[in-house]
């Protein structure tokens, strides 16, 4: 096959990540800009290393050079971007290990020290260049939110399962008490300061919405975005790169961008197909004057849009119908994407353990076209019964185990998560298989599988399992599954339950 210069990531995105074209950065800029323009789709590639769901990526400052990635696998990865896309170097493993899912991360300023935080109610503070672990600060819940102050690395702010914004300084004693930003009664997801305002930050809560706050002024927000509308499950915020506007992500509802002293929407971006119901997410702003925003999707896909130039633009809704551009490859539901301004790539995760590295640039092994004329294989969502058949014959009851360390596609996993699309579509109640006896699925399992299978059982013993905190691996369960008795147990339900409190997924009713 004849070799097509200039479309290596060495040749292209190593060339445009390290120099400026002809010395002029303005130059560089305008065709970064034009080849994104003219895309209807990306080249795209995986990379591998995880071993279970990857639940947070983050690129370095300065150049993203790097990506740091956690997931279900409790591990922190770090990736040498242009060396990992040309298959020259894995992962380096970071030596803190999480005791459970990892749900966030930040970069300081240097990019010598990397905080992750998660499941296991605390957030590590790594360094970066030997892999060790600096401090540990402890919570009093699971860590859902992680950012570094811009203007000093040792203050870093922390979201929490428990209701509470809370701002850290690294030279103080790791058991000393942090300043309490915010206290609610409900879980806040995400938290940002302002890149430019280092004062303001913005949160966003499972219950009471979207939210700015003066670190002069705890206790009390500053601004509660949304209107008569404010009350709304917000799972994720961004500030753009000038801290002007904020980019959020709402359950049921389409991503929404706020100019940041005003509390009604912009604009709204909504196309067919886009749906966020069923998992955590994030949101962020793309291109060099972030003029488009990126989100991930239950359909498999992640969408982006272009922000309108024109403030009227959208009707009286303010609503952009219509994507800019639809990137299909994922297998399962994407959570996680983040945009490198200075390569145009961009890095997507979720469920599958991959993540997947978008281009306008071709690299090495990558598949796809810029026309979108290259489609992918797709796949049939796994059914309920299948489901729980995957769990019946995996030999580890209702653990996920990551001792095999394999970065090969998990059914059990895309299959759980499948479940909770079904669900969603087919509008459950929390007593809608209530005439799905545990007895009912054992025998349609034996109907489908040899018969030395049908004597198998769910755990009912809770001297076989630990708390709902503790690892995949150390065989977790819930007490409403360990009670259940065969007559009454609704074991799809409990199933989908169990797994939904050891993982950042929403707990649908």
């Amino acid at each position: 096959m004849k070799e097509v210069r200039g479309c290596g990531m060495r040749s292209a995105v190593g060339f445009l990540s390290r120099r400026t074209i002809g010395g002029q950065p303005r130059l560089k800029e305008e065709f970064q800009r034009r080849r994104l323009a003219g895309c209807s789709s990306l080249f795209k590639k995986d990379m591998l290393g995880h071993f279970g769901c990857v639940n947070a990526i983050e690129f370095s400052n300065n150049g993203g050079q790097w990506l740091v990635s956690g997931g279900d696998d409790r591990r922190v990865l770090l990736w040498h971007m242009e060396k990992a896309i040309h298959s020259r170097a894995k992962p380096i493993k970071l030596k803190g290990e999480h005791l459970s899912n990892i749900f966030c991360l930040a970069f300081d300023s240097t990019n010598k020290r990397v905080f992750s935080g998660g499941n296991d109610e605390q957030v590590i503070l790594h360094d970066v260049e030997r892999g060790e672990t600096l401090n540990v600060f402890l919570h009093d819940d699971a860590v859902y939110g992680l950012s570094v102050s811009p203007v000093n690395d040792n203050v870093f702010a922390s979201s929490s399962d428990d209701g509470r914004v809370l701002i850290w300084d690294t030279r103080e004693p790791p058991h000393g008490e942090p300043f309490c930003l915010a206290n609610y009664p409900s879980a806040f997801h995400s938290v940002m300061f302002n890149p430019v305002e280092p004062r303001l930050l913005a949160t966003a809560n499972s219950k009471e919405g979207v939210g700015l706050w003066d670190i002069r002024k705890p206790r009390c927000s500053l601004l509660r975005y949304g209107g008569s509308l404010s009350l709304q499950s917000a799972m994720s915020v961004r500030f753009n790169s000038q801290g002007t506007q904020l980019l959020a992500l709402r359950r049921r509802l389409p991503p929404v961008l706020y100019e940041l002293h005003s509390r009604l929407p912009s604009f709204q971006f909504d196309n067919q197909g886009y749906f966020n119901s069923c998992t955590m997410k994030s949101c962020c702003f793309a291109g060099d004057h972030d003029q488009y925003i990126l989100s991930g999707s239950d359909d498999f896909n992640l969408y982006m849009w272009r922000i309108p130039s024109d403030p009227e633009a959208g009707g009286p809704g303010r609503v952009v119908n219509g994507a800019f551009m639809v990137l299909k490859g994922h297998r399962s539901i994407v959570n996680q994407v983040r945009f490198n301004p200075h390569t145009y790539m961009i890095c997507s995760s979720g469920v599958e353990k991959v993540i997947k590295v978008w281009s306008p640039y071709q690299q090495p092994d990558s598949v796809g076209d810029l026309e979108g004329l290259v489609e992918d294989k797709s796949r049939s969502l796994y059914t309920h019964e299948e489901y729980i058949s995957l769990v019946l014959n995996s030999g580890s009851g209702l653990s996920h185990d990551y001792v095999s360390q394999s970065v090969q596609e998990d059914p059990r996993m895309m299959a759980f998560f499948d479940s909770l699309v079904r669900r969603e579509i087919e509008g459950w109640s929390s007593d809608s298989d209530s005439d799905l006896s545990e007895g009912a699925i054992l025998q349609l399992h034996a109907r489908t599988r040899r018969p030395t299978h049908a004597t198998r059982s769910m755990p009912r013993s809770s001297a076989n399992v630990s708390a709902a905190h503790h690892s995949d691996s150390d065989h977790s369960s819930s007490s409403s599954l360990a009670g259940q008795d065969a007559s009454g147990s609704e074991p799809l339900q409990i199933l989908l339950n169990w797994e939904l409190k050891k993982k950042k997924v929403w707990h649908l009713v």
